[in-house]
């Protein structure tokens, strides 16, 4: 899922078990394996907190919680690293999901007869070890003297450049429009620019940056409710302080291009932070361009000083416009590859039993990415007292200095932990929760269903890229694998593992969040309802967050929204966001495995439901009072 509240009574310090997970090859080792703590496990420290390690054993047809922790801590296990899109860790969990299709006989749906629907995602940049720029027929060195520029749509630079023996010309300073530049003087040359003075800077203070912010100036966004009263107070006050942001410094300058230089070379490399400098050869993932951005503009390199001395036999502040130089000879391109371990959906259906309904489709996903691995290096369990006292809702809520009863709070919790182990120290973002929890459930309905009939096919999507901005389930609606018009209804789960009163607004060990049920089809709805109305463990549906307010753009933040884009009815379900939410502490031991099994065997029963009548629910049309999410 893709982040504020004041603590407003004190939470005693929690006490639990605590470890690390087993590899997924052991997931359905024999019977013999029992599902037991680590018998080094030591005092718990908070009171959600299970094993750190947990011996798996295999699965069965039923949706438990000891088969959730089974999947749960392989599948976000250290060794995942974070399960970052088009990562090795994530192209091992998708591994395993489609192992898992395959074992429980499902049918591959994906591309050419697979499990997956491969994303054209990877990473995107130039190649350091090929980029070349040389002056004179003298190399000059990368990052020392020379950086390609990154093409973007504010500097209207191409991202290729092959030059063999280019005349150079001074061409004064960047962005200096006083100064014409003859096209029959500067055509098919090396255009060198002076960069500009600086206009990097801060823009006049309006207001400290958040890590200054007392936490008791951070107001409560606690629940729906608490949400949509802070961001309609924010909306009243438009001029309320905001955090402060640099000057965008970037300047586009169209006389290069229109005098058809062959290449633009900007001084100013001797002025660059070294974080800019290595940056430039920084190779970002995504997904691949449908054409390459600004194609036929020049392309750019910023240069030190030195480099132009080299290039014009002075010093860069001895030039003058229309100063000739040196020829320049420079191959590097701005180029999209395919990641080696690919980004994929993995997808299965489940063939309906009834001749003429077996044609229409109801689908179940879950996003199987995460986050990766963060660049801070954090003590997990400083993290978690923090996040307990000023942080409830994880990432949803801002930093802040804490009060000083805040922070004597937080300082009683972090000596509770220290009196039973060491800091631990941690990087590995492992999205046990966010959203392994919904993937794991989702296997667990999918275990389920392979034993049973249901008239209308099951759909079972692993959706990629989630976090990177709902990537895969953008990928399977605009190339879908089963017709889209014969799905009669999603069904969405992300963060389906805290719902703890504790740790969610009205939450509890039945508790769960719906949106979307009724925003294209009320008779959907209807379904879910009078399903949950007859079955022997109903759930309390907290529908507070489903409201045209969007409370935290609550709706419009995963995967969900893609289908409601293709008028296809889709319900979203989640616990909540929790302490953990996009943080290193996101782990197995957390999660309320009960609660997740009994929000499973719910999703299941609805699903059999949808499956198994004679009509599929009616589509009444968008309803105008929803966020329509820009999609």
């Amino acid at each position: 899922m893709t982040f504020l509240p004041r603590v407003g009574r004190q939470i005693a310090p929690f006490l639990a078990l605590a470890s690390l997970s087993a590899p997924l090859a052991a997931q359905n080792r024999p019977a013999a394996a029992k599902s037991v703590p680590s018998r080094t496990a030591q005092r718990p420290v908070w009171s959600d907190e299970g094993p750190l390690k947990w011996a798996p054993r295999p699965t069965e047809g039923a949706i438990t919680a000891n088969d959730l922790r089974t999947r749960l801590y392989g599948f976000a296990d250290d060794s995942m690293l974070g399960r970052r899109i088009g990562e090795p860790g994530n192209y091992k969990g998708t591994s395993y999901i489609a192992s898992e299709f395959k074992r429980l006989g499902l049918k591959p749906a994906g591309d050419s007869g697979t499990f997956y629907q491969v994303l054209p995602f990877g990473p995107i940049g130039f190649d350091s070890s090929s980029a070349t720029l040389s002056v004179g027929g003298r190399a000059l060195a990368r990052q020392r003297d020379w950086i390609p520029t990154t093409p973007t749509l504010a500097n209207g630079f191409g991202g290729a450049a092959s030059l063999n023996g280019v005349p150079a010309v001074y061409a004064g300073v960047w962005g200096d429009s006083t100064v014409m530049l003859d096209a029959a003087a500067y055509r098919g040359k090396v255009l060198v620019f002076s960069a500009a003075p600086s206009t990097g800077r801060v823009a006049a203070s309006s207001g400290a940056p958040a890590s200054f912010v007392s936490c008791a100036d951070v107001p409560d966004k606690f629940g729906a409710n608490a949400s949509i009263a802070e961001e309609a107070r924010q909306r009243a006050n438009p001029s309320a302080p905001a955090a402060r942001r640099a000057v965008p410094t970037g300047v586009r300058d169209p006389r290069a291009a229109a005098a058809g230089a062959a290449a633009v070379l900007v001084i100013g490399l001797d002025d660059m932070s070294a974080q800019q400098v290595t940056a430039a050869f920084a190779q970002p993932m995504g997904m691949r361009p449908t054409q390459p951005l600004n194609a036929n503009a020049p392309a750019a390199a910023t240069i030190s000083r030195a480099a132009a001395e080299q290039i014009f036999g002075k010093s860069a502040t001895a030039l003058r416009v229309g100063d000739t130089g040196a020829p320049v000879t420079a191959d590097f391109r701005h180029q999209w590859r395919m990641s080696a371990t690919p980004a994929r959906n993995v997808i299965a259906v489940l063939p309906g039993s009834d001749a003429k309904l077996a044609t229409e489709y109801v689908l179940v996903g879950a996003h199987n990415d995460h986050v990766g691995v963060n660049t801070v290096v954090v003590d997990h369990d400083s993290v978690r007292a923090y996040n307990t006292v000023v942080r409830r809702q994880g990432s949803n809520d801002p930093v802040c200095t804490p009060t000083a009863e805040q922070q004597r709070k937080i300082d009683s919790l972090i000596k509770v932990a220290r009196a039973v182990r060491a800091p631990r120290r941690d990087s590995i973002m492992n999205g046990a929760d966010d959203d392994g929890s919904g993937t794991v459930v989702m296997l667990e309905i999918a275990e389920k269903f392979a034993k049973e009939k249901p008239a209308r096919s099951i759909v079972f999507i692993s959706h990629q890229g989630e976090e990177g901005g709902l990537l895969g389930s953008r990928w399977f609606t605009d190339n879908p694998t089963i017709p889209l018009t014969q799905i009669v209804a999603a069904h969405n789960m992300d963060m389906v593992g805290k719902g703890r009163d504790w740790q969610v607004k009205y939450g509890g060990p039945n508790s769960v969040q719906m949106l979307g049920a009724r925003r294209l089809s009320r008779e959907f709805g209807d379904i879910i309802d009078s399903v949950n109305a007859n079955i022997a463990e109903p759930m309390a549906i907290d529908k507070s967050w489903d409201v045209p307010a969007n409370p935290l753009n609550r709706f419009c933040r995963s995967d969900q929204v893609n289908y409601v884009r293709k008028d296809i009815p889709v319900v979203y379900m989640s616990l909540g966001y929790a302490i953990d939410y996009h943080q290193q502490t996101d782990e197995p031991q957390y999660i309320d495995y009960d609660h997740s099994a009994r929000l499973g065997r719910f999703v299941h029963q609805v699903m059999t439901a949808v499956a198994n009548r004679p009509d599929k629910p009616a589509i009444a049309g968008p309803d105008p009072t929803m966020p329509t999410c820009n999609r």
